[in-house]
């Protein structure tokens, strides 16, 4: 919000004010729809293909699968 008086400037040298705050709030609405879709969705997809090639793979005789260490 404290972008919004830039974006929305007038009187002197007011074009470059109105330049700058269009591109800060257009940076942060790009980079907030980045981490809050984006991340998550590839995250999503990359772990239900790797999900997929570890269940394809048979685990090797006298390996336990599930990771319980001690």
């Amino acid at each position: 919000l404290g972008c919004v008086p830039l974006a929305l400037a007038s009187g002197a040298g007011a074009i470059s004010r109105q330049v700058m705050g269009g591109a800060v709030i257009g940076g942060m609405l790009a980079a907030t729809g980045i981490a809050i879709f984006m991340i998550p969705v590839t995250f999503y997809v990359v772990e239900k293909i790797s999900g997929k090639k570890a269940a394809d793979k048979p685990a090797a005789p006298g390996v336990a699968s599930g990771g319980d260490h001690a």
